[in-house]
């Protein structure tokens, strides 16, 4: 398997886990959703802000789109509304991945970070770091759903590969 391969496998994956995560928070109460549970940013609805908003500005930064404010994407309220932007980017997400080609992985990307920073990393070190992003929160978030008693199905690589076979 290519290292391009293993991309494309890898964020086919990271839809499929977010997609379990979020079928399970469409359980909870508003008030569940919201609730501080300790998690890195809060709440069920703070985490999956996160990832998300995470999703969109990497995106973003791969191909050159207009910078959009970590903080007002994190900002989301309410799962109809977080879900549409997990739909959002996982379409994006798609259809850039699709997009690549054999050496594409080892562009250099030059972005800003969400500190003001400039910094410059391969492609391919950016893509592993969203998808490792995404899979550390969705425990956290698996964690907290259930805490709530409402656990999430298993979201280990290798159910999305069986399940895929």
């Amino acid at each position: 398997m290519t290292a391009l391969e293993q991309i494309r496998s890898l964020y086919e994956y990271n839809e499929w886990a977010n997609n379990h995560v979020l079928g399970a928070s469409g359980g909870l109460s508003e008030e569940e959703f919201g609730r501080e549970q300790g998690a890195s940013f809060g709440s069920v609805r703070g985490n999956l802000a996160h990832v998300v908003a995470g999703q969109i500005v990497w995106l973003g930064r791969w191909t050159n789109s207009p910078p959009q404010s970590l903080s007002e994407l994190q900002a989301a309220q309410g799962i109809d509304a977080i879900r549409g932007m997990y739909e959002t980017s996982h379409d994006g997400l798609r259809q850039f991945v699709a997009s690549l080609k054999d050496g594409d992985l080892t562009h250099i990307i030059a972005y800003v970070d969400s500190r003001g920073e400039a910094n410059e990393r391969r492609l391919g070190q950016l893509m592993l770091h969203l998808a490792n992003h995404g899979t550390h929160h969705r425990a956290e978030t698996a964690m907290v759903l259930t805490s709530l008693g409402k656990p999430p199905r298993q979201l280990d690589y290798l159910f999305f590969e069986l399940e895929r076979a």
